[in-house]
């Protein structure tokens, strides 16, 4: 049974898409596979051809693992840098607000213990009245 063909749509979104996958999705794998194949190459061309060392091996393994963590660390570097450049842009700021919200929180604190206290007094007293009247020994 012949499957019928299904009609590509001819709209713009469409054709942006595709070339899209293509550029940015398909393009790049294809590239990083061929870089990995070509690492993969250069290691067994520069130990099985050249020499069978096997601490050439090591080497080139242990640079295989250094380089990305290198990489690792330039951005956490970066990301680093860049939130002490916005601590030192916000530590700029809010020298004037902190004692505005240090007042607001003191406030809310003296107001928060002072209806506690209006809540809780009658309930003490109570204990206390009723306190009389139990006998304890």
């Amino acid at each position: 049974m012949d499957k019928l063909p299904v009609p590509q749509p001819n709209r713009e979104s469409y054709l942006k898409h595709r070339r899209d996958f293509t550029r940015q999705i398909l393009l790049p794998i294809i590239l990083v596979t061929l870089l990995g194949l070509g690492f993969v190459a250069l290691a067994i061309y520069g130990t099985v051809v050249r020499s069978a060392k096997v601490s050439l091996w090591a080497d080139i393994s242990l640079i295989s693992l250094i380089i990305p963590m290198m990489l690792l660390a330039l951005v956490t570097l970066g990301l680093v840098g860049g939130m002490v450049y916005g601590l030192a842009k916000l530590l700029g700021v809010t020298p004037r607000y902190t004692g505005l919200v240090q007042q607001y929180a003191l406030w809310l604190n003296a107001e928060i213990v002072l209806w506690t206290d209006k809540i809780i007094q009658p309930v003490l007293s109570l204990k206390t009245w009723l306190g009389l009247f139990s006998r304890e020994e």
